[in-house]
């Protein structure tokens, strides 16, 4: 039998949520810091006792082979991440005004076809269904209005799911303090990352980061996906947490330390719009992942917005 597999949008490239896994790969010295909640969304508890009996379900029905009995702990954590995803999409749609209807669900229930899912408990089908649901009217969504989008920018960049950002790169935490200095004193941030930032390409950027459209040009600005594919993930964490035209660090990388700008949308408006629209639902949904309260007990990882997954710790 073929595992169940959510669709594989762009969006969701990380997400392996129905590659099915059987009991939890954990050393026995981890230390769970809540006897009920796996993990807390937006101030919503997985309950662990509900992902065991999903891994449980999914190892007695998918009959995948176990070392020593069990699967490993990265298996645990991708099904964990899915079930965190199939709550955070769900929840986006329904705050979009587009929440899940019972069409689309049975639309997908006949494209997974009940053979590969009626031997499932209830509630296991409705995650694998909710999951391949909201992951498909995702991709459907309309953009939002240009004013809509402005404002989503100027409250936090990232919750567009796109970011135009320049950084200045430099081998020490002091000379990064130093640039930011600078910028409150006036300085133009192009100008020190031509003369201060060791990337090579600063010297004609000044700083800027260029994203490359499906037309083969670039732009100032990527999304979010292009960050988590392409870069250190310590860089994407400072890109998620900065704000727009405000210097923000220092943040250090496996390539040094930063200072990060994001573009003020006066200055962008036109490409972070064209971005936006290239698929608004894809992007606006990575961002609304991006920056949703998501908490998970040690003994799984720990979730890390830079990559949209949860990570050993």
């Amino acid at each position: 039998m073929r595992s169940f597999a959510p669709f594989r949008h762009k969006f969701l490239r990380s997400t392996s949520l129905l590659a099915a896994v059987a009991g939890l790969g954990l050393s026995s010295c981890a230390t769970f810091t809540n006897n009920s909640a796996a993990a807390t969304v937006n101030g919503n508890d997985i309950s662990r006792d509900k992902l065991e009996s999903f891994i449980d379900e999914f190892a007695t029905n998918q009959q995948l082979p176990l070392a020593d009995g069990v699967v490993q702990a990265d298996d645990a954590r991708n099904l964990l991440a899915g079930i965190i995803k199939a709550g955070v999409y769900a929840d986006f749609l329904a705050d979009y005004g587009k929440p899940l209807t019972k069409t689309q669900r049975d639309a997908i229930r006949t494209e997974i076809g009940e053979e590969q899912i009626g031997a499932l408990s209830s509630e296991l089908q409705s995650l694998v269904i909710d999951l391949n649901a909201a992951t498909k009217a995702i991709t459907e969504l309309d953009a939002p209005s240009d004013a809509a989008i402005e404002k989503m920018y100027n409250e936090n960049p990232s919750l567009t799911g796109a970011m135009c950002a320049s950084h200045i790169v430099v081998k020490k935490k002091a000379t990064a303090q130093k640039m930011l200095s600078m910028l409150s004193k006036g300085a133009k941030f192009a100008d020190l990352a031509k003369r201060y930032s060791t990337e090579p390409a600063a010297k004609t950027s000044g700083g800027a980061l260029q994203g490359q459209s499906e037309d083969g040009k670039s732009g100032p600005c990527m999304s979010i996906l292009e960050y988590q594919q392409n870069f250190d993930p310590a860089f994407t964490r400072g890109a998620l947490a900065a704000r727009a035209g405000v210097p923000y660090g220092p943040v250090q990388s496996s390539f040094g330390w930063h200072v990060i700008l994001l573009a003020p949308w006066d200055d962008v408006k036109d490409a972070a719009l064209d971005l936006v629209k290239t698929e608004p639902g894809p992007n606006l949904a990575t961002g609304w992942l991006a920056n949703a309260d998501i908490t998970v007990d040690p003994a799984y990882g720990r979730w890390d917005s830079a990559t949209g997954t949860i990570v050993a710790n």
